[in-house]
């Protein structure tokens, strides 16, 4: 994230997996590979993020062999269906356990997990994550790691990346993953 805590990214299910990988593996600077993450979201009661049609908050505690962390992403604009940016905030934490009890006793409710196999490279100012989740199958994400003078530009140039790449990809993911989880469990989002 370069963008002064700013996320500019776009994400899609990835039918063609091995091809795009083979392609990165040629053309792009690997940064890590199979990394697993659990990332656990947590909703405040007072505040329910999940009673809009499309939640635009999320407060997530990572796992992850990186070490531990607290992300809060704030989607805008508010509760659309298709979002330019987010406010990300994100900082690293040395006891998941006891961030999970505040939590708790601040009656914060577990959410949904989310747990993922994660491979990263570095393509043309552009990070491109393969993503392969539990439950909802590969993916492919594109943040953008260089300076734009708007989101949109961002995600312009994103578009143009993910052309290049020649993946073959489903209809764009524009809530993320514990959006995705929740509504194949049968979720109804503004209720």
């Amino acid at each position: 994230m370069k963008n002064k805590n700013i996320e500019i990214e776009i994400r899609f299910p990835l039918k063609n997996f091995v091809e795009v990988k083979e392609f990165l593996n040629q053309n792009a600077k690997l940064v890590s590979e199979n990394v697993c993450q659990k990332d656990s979201y947590y909703i405040p009661t007072h505040r329910d993020f999940l009673a809009f049609d499309y939640p635009f908050e999320w407060l997530r505690l990572r796992k992850s062999p990186k070490g531990m962390f607290i992300t809060y992403k704030h989607f805008f604009p508010e509760n659309v269906k298709k979002t330019d940016y987010c406010d990300e905030f994100e900082t690293k934490i040395d006891n998941f356990e006891a961030m999970e009890r505040m939590f708790k006793s601040l009656n914060f409710k577990d959410a949904v997990v989310v747990e993922k196999s994660r491979t990263t490279w570095i393509f043309e100012e552009v990070e491109i994550v393969i993503d392969d989740v539990k439950d909802l199958g590969f993916y492919i994400e594109l943040e953008a790691t260089g300076n734009f003078e708007s989101p949109q530009d961002g995600k312009l140039y994103l578009y143009k990346i993910l052309k290049k790449l020649n993946a073959q990809v489903g209809g764009e993911d524009l809530r993320g993953y514990p959006f995705r989880i929740l509504e194949n469990k049968g979720y109804k989002f503004g209720e």
